[in-house]
């Protein structure tokens, strides 16, 4: 098997466990409250990480140090706002309204350099809104209050992708990782404790929550990710990222029982849709195929 092939299998394989994450997230914050949950998840994604990575540890330097606690920063607040709008929304239209962060990256950075978004994206954008629309909006045009959180945590996570993309051309992007799972992991677990909310859980479906989550959809796909994805195109690695939202709505069906009726699966395919368009334009299929990175 080709080192691009693997790259390509590992990372959907992640990009199931992300997509997975949603319900499991929101079953866990029914038992222990959001800061507890992202507590237990980051310090045990960072320490597991810690521990494979050991011998870089001695690499871990001030620049470090100052780069992970400003990436730490958006990441911790976006996963506040999901983790908060999944206790008001369902886990299926959760993940459709996060996987907008693909289209805001663009859009966010035309605003940094001051130019206007190409056509694609601007496209990508009207699709996208119309499915939100769908998705979110009832019958008198009210907002969930969730999907506000949810739709918030997009934005945040599109300036971490962007914050990861400039920084981690400087710096480790493991040793990153670790010292920003391990900070967002002690200030959840600081703040849980100072509220008197901190338990150590005893459920069987909270620790599955934490395990998975911090196992897989977090050590695991960050991991695969820092490593694999110098193998193949970023146009390829976004393709397979925005696949997220639908593993999101499966799993949610299955696992939830939650019913997708015709306007959360219009919605949902317009979201999907122009996820596609602000990573692709109509050329770009023959490169992701059949032309070798």
């Amino acid at each position: 098997m080709s080192l691009r092939v693997k790259a390509i299998l590992l990372l959907l394989l992640g990009t199931i466990f992300w997509g997975m994450t949603f319900v499991f997230i929101k079953d866990a914050v029914s038992v222990i409250s959001v800061a507890g949950f992202l507590g237990y998840r980051f310090l045990l994604a960072g320490i597991v990480l810690a521990l494979i990575f050991i011998k870089r540890i001695k690499q871990l330097n001030f620049e470090i140090l100052k780069y992970s606690l400003l990436m730490s920063l958006p990441l911790l607040a976006s996963f506040l706002a999901q983790t908060i709008g999944l206790q008001y929304t369902s886990a299926s239209k959760g993940g459709f309204i996060t996987g907008l962060s693909v289209v805001f990256v663009p859009l966010i950075l035309s605003v940094i350099q001051r130019k206007l978004p190409s056509a694609n994206i601007l496209l990508a954008a009207v699709l996208a809104t119309f499915g939100l629309a769908l998705l979110t909006l009832s019958s008198n045009l009210q907002l969930n209050i969730g999907d506000v959180w949810v739709f918030l945590s997009a934005i945040l996570f599109a300036i971490y992708i962007i914050m990861v993309g400039r920084i981690s051309r400087k710096c480790d992007g493991v040793l990153l990782s670790i010292i920003q799972f391990l900070i967002v992991g002690m200030l959840c677990t600081s703040y849980a404790g100072f509220k008197g909310e901190l338990f150590v859980p005893t459920q069987f479906k909270l620790w599955q929550a934490i395990l998975f989550t911090a196992l897989f959809a977090t050590a695991f796909m960050y991991t695969v990710q820092n490593y694999y994805q110098k193998y193949i195109s970023e146009i390829t690695t976004s393709i397979i990222f925005s696949f997220e939202p639908l593993f999101a709505a499966i799993t949610a069906y299955f696992y939830l029982n939650e019913q997708l009726s015709e306007k959360t699966i219009i919605g949902g395919l317009l979201i999907f849709v122009g996820i596609l368009f602000a990573e692709l334009k109509m050329t770009d299929l023959k490169t992701v195929f059949w032309k070798a990175d």
